[in-house]
């Protein structure tokens, strides 16, 4: 379940619990900064003594969990339409069994004496940031564009949840899967030759 180096005990690391993506469909619009994966839970300082009980929270939300489809389409902006800062697209299919999935996981973490966040989860795709004048100009453009109110931009079969660390560096953030937890529904991974 653990992958790669962990750093030394008594260090904190940024981390999220996430499910990935693959690539998106089709080309990439300029000035969109896509993530690959949909952030459902975001730790500022994860202790690494504690992230074998933050991975003990995420096989307790899994429990009783199928693999599921999802889709992802069209587009939204937060906080609004008109000031936009981040720019997502949504969950189209699949939305329900996150919002529950991220229900158990917050419930979950909590248990396991981890702050979560208080304001009710939107399942999305964070498709760019909007970080100037120029930005939200461009941002307003993007929106307004009725092709991209239905465009897909991905979909997936969800087998399993990851823990990432997050390193923060000159060129973007670096990101390191410490940790897979299956669905408990999902196929083992395939064996080597026999």
């Amino acid at each position: 379940m653990l992958r790669g180096d962990l750093p030394d005990s008594g260090l904190n690391m940024r981390a999220f619990i996430a499910i990935d993506l693959p690539s998106l469909v089709g080309p990439i619009p300029l000035g969109l900064r896509p993530e690959d994966h949909l952030t459902l839970h975001f730790f500022e300082d994860l202790p690494v003594e504690r992230l074998a009980t933050a991975i003990e929270a995420m096989v307790e939300a899994v429990i009783g969990s199928d693999p599921f489809d999802l889709e992802v389409r069209g587009v939204g902006a937060f906080p609004t339409l008109h000031h936009p800062r981040v720019l997502w697209a949504g969950v189209s299919e699949g939305a329900a069994t996150v919002q529950s999935l991220v229900a158990r996981l917050r419930h979950a973490l909590e248990a396991g004496g981890f702050p979560v966040e208080p304001r009710p989860y939107v399942p999305h795709l964070t498709l760019s940031r909007v970080r100037s004048g120029r930005d939200a100009r461009w941002a307003g453009r993007f929106l307004a564009d009725p092709a991209n109110a239905t465009r897909v931009w991905t979909r997936t079969r969800v087998a399993e949840l990851l823990l990432k660390e997050s390193e923060l560096l000159p060129t973007g953030a670096r990101h390191t899967v410490r940790a897979r937890v299956a669905l408990p529904g999902a196929s083992p991974p395939p064996s080597g030759p026999s």
